[in-house]
Order: C-alpha cells, then structure tokens, then sequence
C-alpha cells in the first residue's frame, strides 16, 4: 500500500501528498461562507442564518480535522476548528496521537469521549439508560457535543494541562456578541447552530468506527499488523463519491483511508480508495464497506448492546 500510494503522489505532482487546488479553494470558500453566516446571523437574528451557520461550521470543522494532520497547515487548522469553537491543539494530542494509534483500543480516547451517556466499548456492560435509552436519542446528546468538548477542554487549561491561547476566547466572544445584540433570542440561535455543528459532525465521526465490523474483537485481535487492525476498526461508505461531492459526508467517507494514511490530504482519498480495494483483494483481507444508513444503525446498536463481553482487546494488532 505505502508503495503504491507513493507512487500514485508522484504521479500526480504531489509527492507530499498535500492539498490540491480544488480543496485549498473549498477550504477558503468553506471559511468565507462561515464568516460571512456569522455576521448574517449577527446583524438580523435570522433563524435560516443559524441554520447556515451550524452547516458552514461542520464543513470548516471537516477542514481543521483534515489540517491537524498536516503541521504545515497549523494555522488553518486554528482558522478551521479553533473558530468554531473545538481546540486544534487538544486536536492533535488526542486525535493524532491516542486516537489514530490506538484506534478503538483501551489507549484510545474515543472509547471515553462519549461516556457515560453513549458507551462505545465492546466490552464494557451497559446499564439500563445506556442501553434503552440513550442510544435512541443521541443527537440531542451530540447537540451539545461542541459546549461538552470546550468544558472539557477548560478544565484541562485550568489544571495547568493545556497550554492558554487567545484562540480560547473566540467562542465566547461569538456566543457574547450575540446575546449583547439579541438577549436571549441570541443565544438561542447560537445554541441551534451549536446543535446542528454537533449532530452533523459527531454523528459521522461516531459512525467511522462503530459499525458491526469495527467492533469485531476477536478479528480485531488476530490482525496481523498495524494496517489491517485499522482497517477492521473503520468503517467506510459512499466510497465511490468524487472529493468535492464527498463533502455532504464531512469527507469522513474515505476513513479507512485517513486512518492509513493520516498526514495525506483528504483530496486524494478517492484515488486512494481504489488502490486499497486493489490491495486488500491481493491480500485477502476483509474490507467493509456499506451504506450509510445501515452503518446509523449498526451504530445505534452498539450503543445498546456490547458485541464483546469478557474479551480483552489487544492494543497491538496481533498481539504484537
């Protein structure tokens, strides 16, 4: 796979395998559209404006997820995640460094970033609200997903754990600005682009690896090397979507990819995709992919029901 990857970026004038043009300018498109939603919304307290805000700030978010990745692009990773309120530098700690390496592992913080309202282990017992009844309505839970991360993120500063950065103040300032001008219809609208930014993001992000598949302890455990547990624990669909087009997804549709490859720009995760179906068929590993409305639901499942009881999930693949 590496090989073949390499010599694809070559082939295409990007040996780095960094953004192309096409995404630089849905990037900087993606970022005026925010401002702009903002400053709609600040001057008429327009419900279609909030709307539009929480949808332009999920697709900014995608962006910073997809330039934490990449260290030269650490100021537009500010200018994607920090705005909208998430913290880039508690990105790349937790994201980069726990959750690529030990995806959907005791090491990983995904396994704990919804606990205790949503359980993502396999192998842990749900009591009887995490299993009737939180499941069922994780998106008013994901609606306060953003507010949820910014606490946390806070109180890590506070014990000294974060570094303070004037990013920090952003946030507020937005939600301030809003109710000074607007009272509390303000932060009502604030609230509802909130919610829509925490649905949509979170939502898909959860479903890269809580699908059926993903939670396959036992196979997981037998992967015989890095890459081939990562793809056992993510999950794709709509694999076949050009890169602009792949945007109604976040681009977290290509996430077997991303995980492989995590410092490659997202803009090149279509042509990827077809050199991992190439190579998993070679090699005669198992890759899933589906659709994703059978993966909501395959997720919404496992919220319910661990898969994996009295197992014990092997933080290395094979055990090594």
């Amino acid at each position: 796979m590496r090989r073949r990857v390499s010599q694809y970026l070559f082939s295409v004038g990007s040996p780095r395998g960094g953004p192309t043009k096409q995404c630089i300018l849905l990037f900087w498109t993606s970022f005026v559209a925010w401002v702009s939603c903002y400053l709609w919304l600040l001057s008429t307290a327009s419900i279609v404006a909030s709307i539009c805000l929480g949808f332009t700030a999920a697709w900014l978010g995608a962006f910073g997820h997809n330039w934490v990745h990449q260290p030269k692009y650490k100021l537009w990773a500010h200018l994607s995640l920090d705005v909208v309120g998430f913290s880039s530098d508690a990105w790349f700690r937790e994201h980069n460094l726990q959750h690529h390496m030990y995806t959907n592992t005791p090491w990983d913080n995904h396994f704990t970033g919804s606990a205790p309202w949503l359980i993502t282990d396999p192998t842990v017992e749900r009591n009887v609200l995490q299993q009737y009844v939180m499941p069922y309505i994780n998106p008013i839970l994901l609606s306060f997903g953003l507010y949820t991360n910014y606490l946390i993120n806070t109180v890590e500063v506070i014990k000294g754990n974060e570094v303070v950065t004037p990013w920090k103040l952003l946030l507020p300032l937005e939600i301030g600005a809003m109710v000074y001008t607007w009272g509390w219809r303000g932060m009502i609208l604030m609230f509802l682009s909130h919610s829509i930014l925490g649905v949509y993001y979170f939502t898909m992000a959860l479903m890269n690896h809580n699908a059926q598949h993903c939670l396959n302890v036992t196979k997981r455990n037998a992967s015989r090397d890095w890459g081939e547990a990562q793809i056992i624990s993510s999950a794709d669909w709509a694999v076949g979507m050009p890169f602009w087009a792949a945007g109604i997804y976040l681009w977290l549709n290509y996430h077997t990819v991303h995980h492989l490859f995590p410092l490659i720009d997202f803009s090149h995760h279509p042509a990827i995709q077809q050199i991992l179906i190439e190579t998993c068929k070679e090699f005669q590993i198992d890759y899933v992919v589906a659709s994703p409305v059978d993966i909501y639901i395959q997720m919404v499942r496992s919220f319910s029901s661990p898969s994996s009881l009295m197992q014990e999930i092997l933080v290395y693949g094979g055990g090594i």
